[in-house]
This record gives C-alpha cells, sequence and structure tokens, in this order.
C-alpha cells in the first residue's frame, strides 16, 4: 500500500506542481480487489466533504435498489400511477433514472420558495412547481435534477415514509458512520471540519458546513440529488459494500442481481450513457481511458467521483471541494480523468 501511495503522490505532485490552482483539497482512496490501496490527501484537509451529486447514488439509487429487491417493483411503470398530481402519462419511473423523460436539467426552485426553511413546508411548494413542468420528447439523454425530485416524491409515497427516514434505514443498515444529511440545514459538526465551497451571492455568505446545492438548501437539506456529507472512509464503504453484492452477496443494497441491473447499461450509447441512476463510462468520460465499459460511477458538482470497474476489480473515491473559491475555475475536470489513468499505469 505505501509504496502504491508514495508513487501515486509523487505523480500528482510531478505532473500538476500547482495543485492549489486546480483545487485546495484533495483526497483520494483506492482499492483493488476489495484491498486498500491508497489513503491519501494532499492540500488543505478536511473531514466532511460535500459530496454533491454523488447522492443521487448514495442515496437514491440505495434506497430504490433495496425497493425493487424487496417488492419485485416493475420500473418501467409510468409515474403517474404513483404520483396523482403528476399529468403526464408516458413517463415511466426507468425513464426518469436513466435521464430520457425529456424534463429539463435544473430549475431555480430556490427563488421561489418561501416560508419556513423545512422539509414539510417547501416540499409541496416543490410539488407545485413540478406539476406545472412539462417533458418534451428527446432523442438524447438529459442529466436533470427534476428526474430525481420526481423519483423522490414516489419513493415517499411507495414507502409510505419522508426521505429522511428512508436514508436513515440505509445509514443503519450500512452501518455509515460519517456521512449524513443535515435536516434544517442545521450544521450537525464544527464549521472548520468542512471543505468550504463557495461564496454565495444568494446566501450571502461563504458556505462551508452548509450543502452548497441550492434546491437541496432551500428544500431544508435533505433531497434525493444532493445534500449528503461524508468522509471519504464512508464512501469507500458504500462501494466496498457494492462490490460484495455484485459479487454475489447479499447486502443492505438487496438482491444482487436488482443490484447488477442498476449498474449495467440501460440505454443505447447512442442515447446517452447511464444504467439506473448510475454513469457509465463514455467517450471522454471522467473515469479515464482505463476503465471498461462496465465500468459505473457518478460524479459530483464541488469535485467528488466514485468510479467502479468490475473487470478490473477497481474502486476510486475522489473527494475535493474544487469550487472553492469560485466553480469559475474548470480545471479539476481535466486532472480528474488523468488522475484515473496515473491509477491504472501505476497499480
Amino acid at each position: 500500500m505505501r509504496d502504491f501511495e508514495r508513487a501515486l503522490k509523487k505523480k500528482i505532485r510531478k505532473e500538476v506542481p500547482d495543485l492549489k490552482s486546480v483545487t485546495p483539497s484533495l483526497a483520494i482512496e483506492v482499492h483493488r480487489k476489495g484491498e486498500l490501496k491508497a489513503h491519501m490527501t494532499i492540500g488543505d484537509t478536511y473531514r466532511y466533504y460535500d459530496v454533491a451529486s454523488l447522492t443521487k447514488i448514495l442515496f437514491s439509487a440505495s434506497a430504490w435498489m433495496r425497493w425493487v429487491s424487496q417488492s419485485d417493483f416493475d420500473l418501467h411503470l409510468p409515474a403517474y400511477y404513483f404520483l396523482t398530481w403528476w399529468r403526464h402519462r408516458s413517463v415511466t419511473v426507468a425513464e426518469l433514472m436513466t435521464h430520457t423523460a425529456g424534463l429539463t436539467w435544473w430549475q431555480p426552485f430556490y427563488k421561489k420558495m418561501k416560508g419556513a426553511n423545512e422539509p414539510d413546508h417547501r416540499w409541496p411548494q416543490l410539488q407545485r412547481y413540478l406539476r406545472a413542468g412539462k417533458p418534451h420528447k428527446t432523442k438524447k439523454a438529459v442529466y436533470s435534477d427534476l428526474d430525481l425530485f420526481l423519483l423522490g416524491f414516489i419513493l415517499e409515497e411507495l414507502k409510505q415514509k419522508s426521505l429522511l427516514e428512508i436514508w436513515q434505514e440505509i445509514r443503519e443498515d450500512i452501518g455509515f458512520e460519517n456521512m449524513f444529511f443535515q435536516p434544517n440545514n442545521h450544521r450537525i459538526h464544527a464549521q472548520a471540519d468542512y471543505a468550504p465551497t463557495e461564496w454565495c451571492g444568494w446566501r450571502k455568505r461563504l458556505i462551508q458546513g452548509e450543502v452548497h446545492d441550492e434546491n437541496a438548501w432551500a428544500l431544508g437539506g435533505v433531497a434525493p440529488h444532493s445534500g449528503l456529507f461524508s468522509t471519504i472512509h464512508d464512501v469507500s464503504k458504500w462501494a466496498l459494500t457494492l462490490r460484495r453484492a455484485l459479487n454475489g452477496e447479499e447486502t443492505a443494497f438487496g438482491s444482487p442481481e436488482v443490484v447488477k441491473q442498476f449498474t449495467e447499461r440501460q440505454i443505447k450509447t447512442t442515447k446517452g450513457d447511464w444504467g439506473y441512476l448510475f454513469m457509465k463510462p463514455s467517450l471522454k468520460s471522467s473515469s479515464g481511458r482505463y476503465f471498461s465499459r462496465h465500468s459505473y460511477g457518478h460524479t459530483g458538482f464541488t469535485g467528488t467521483s466514485i468510479w467502479m470497474d468490475p473487470t478490473q476489480d477497481l474502486i476510486v473515491v475522489i473527494l475535493s471541494n474544487r469550487i472553492f473559491p469560485t466553480r469559475e475555475n474548470e480545471a479539476f475536470k481535466e486532472l480528474r480523468p488523468r488522475l484515473h489513468d496515473w491509477i491504472c499505469e501505476l497499480l
């Protein structure tokens, strides 16, 4: 482990001597064949990171895999079966999961929401805004947070529980110690323990210890698309649990067959690169050149990612706060695939 870790750190410092100009903080964990090969940090050190859209798989995909395993749920059923207020009969649950429902990629709902910043008050407002939207026929997948909002509403209806209650079940069953939402945006730990993200012109303050995503914050800090904070250890724990499931073990995710279904490609490459909520490698993938077509993972806006390759039996977790002090710095998007390349080459 130490030799590989030293070699990787040396490679990064050689290739990116001014790493601070790319991201102030970088944490990496690498597992191969279930064995820890590297646990390293470069730059500023923080315990907790806003994992941003990794929430889509750490929480939402986890919850849906569990539900499908428990109920033999048919993902090709129309969404309106479960949401009486959703009028668009052509949209299926599977299309929401593969971002092929034809919904717009994002809306600034946070600008419209009023009143107490609590889920019970804000989610009914979100429902009204979503009801007013209209899907459009599309030949390409459109990566959309709105898909996740609808999936969250459906999951609550199916389980008759709140998103926070559903998360607490997952957290307990997998045994996370340091992966959490912050309900009502109340910071759980000392502010200095969190990697800062960006000055928010809307909130008029530096974001450190609050979810960066404005819509997630406006919904009370608990959302199906963003809102989780974590140590790198617990993100790797999630990935290792998923690995065990794909190796045929019954885990907190449920049936190995269902887990396999979610992580496999579900749409043609001409349309997009998606499993069910999981990203698949594209021609210019953030996973780099060496991850196989069977790989799966996800990225997060704040500079986070999980990529797993069952062919190499390889897991790479990267956490950073590349948007500090500003999201205008996009250099990390070029560095991330190179990091994966260097890891594969050194292994």
